[in-house]
């Protein structure tokens, strides 16, 4: 059935690939068979996150993205990330009910998905889906993180391109770089540029590029990725309602992305990522083999029942934990 299934993803089966997502969302015995089997045809996507605080336009952005690569006849998957429901714990689906438009097309996917509780912007098993997109014949996937402000720098470890949407209502640009996202922007885009204050805005967002740069405040694996960076963030200025600045804003993804991969940081940037998600990989393997061990669970209930009591010979959770791992522990 597996390997069915398989087939009918690579052939680009829209029934197929959300029956495979479905089954890495819900963590399913048979999803680490799937994503090992497809992994085969992963790795031709251009991946782009497009984050930034709420209320901004990511949606709108990214739908008229949508259609600006449709019009260049590239094969698109949209992950868009929803808050979650606080009682199905799913997502609420408003991304999915502004881009009906475009779902509609064949060479469109789009998926929905709920945070879940993880902070971050992104579902952890985004990354999975993506795949899964990758190996299903898309050109370009795009995450739309859930725009919580702090916590959305999770995307810098997914995508390979990170689009910060801000706008004249997004306030002082300074900031922005206090939370963090500045640290993960490749491209700045200023969506609804029509706005009072508009060219202000963009002027001081210059500013506070340069001076972070000169003390050094964008780190040098970020700094050094593209045409060595040095020329600072590119900000384009867009009016995703009107459909204006679209395409300026798509060439400045792909000229990015080319960029990236014609000096191989591209592919630097995709090992890295790589390494980012084994050691997630291995953390999250070894919390189940730990729950599902008697073993380890008798021990740590022994060590709990005597670290509660009056007992004087105790151990730290540190020699207890260390003692476990060797194998030493009584």
């Amino acid at each position: 059935m597996t390997n069915k299934l398989v087939k009918s993803i690579v052939k680009g089966d829209k029934i197929a690939v959300s029956r495979a997502i479905s089954l890495v969302e819900n963590e399913s015995r048979e999803a680490d068979k799937l994503l090992g089997l497809l992994y085969l045809y992963v790795g031709r996507a251009k991946r782009i996150g497009i984050t930034g605080p709420p209320g901004i336009g990511k949606s709108t952005l990214v739908n008229e993205l949508v259609i600006a690569l449709r019009k260049r006849n590239k094969k698109v998957g949209v992950i868009a990330i929803d808050p979650s429901s606080i009682f199905s714990g799913g997502a609420i689906l408003g991304d999915r009910i502004r881009m009906q438009k475009i779902g509609i097309d064949n060479n469109v996917f789009i998926r929905s998905m709920a945070t879940r509780g993880v902070h971050g912007g992104l579902n952890r098993t985004a990354a999975e889906v993506a795949d899964i997109l990758d190996a299903s014949g898309k050109d370009y996937i795009i995450f739309e993180t859930v725009g919580v402000g702090q916590s959305e720098v999770e995307i810098f470890r997914t995508a390979d391109v990170t689009v910060l949407v801000l706008s004249p209502e997004s306030g002082d640009s300074i900031q922005a770089m206090k939370s963090g996202l500045m640290e993960i922007a490749d491209i700045i885009a200023v969506n609804k540029s029509d706005l009072p204050g508009a060219d202000a805005f963009v002027s001081n967002l210059s500013n506070t590029i340069e001076i972070s740069r000169s003390y050094g405040y964008r780190a040098k694996s970020i700094e050094q990725r593209a045409n060595n960076s040095m020329l600072g963030i590119p900000i384009i200025k867009t009016q995703a309602n009107q459909g204006i600045g679209t395409e300026d804003l798509l060439n400045g993804i792909t000229n990015y992305l080319n960029d990236l991969d014609k000096t191989g940081q591209l592919l630097a940037r995709r090992k890295r990522l790589l390494r980012d998600r084994l050691k997630s990989l291995i953390l999250c393997r070894l919390e189940n083999m730990i729950a599902d061990n008697p073993k380890i669970t008798k021990q740590v209930e022994k060590y709990l029942n005597k670290e509660c009591s009056k007992d004087l010979q105790k151990i730290t959770p540190y020699e207890f934990v260390d003692k476990l791992i060797k194998g030493t522990i009584k």
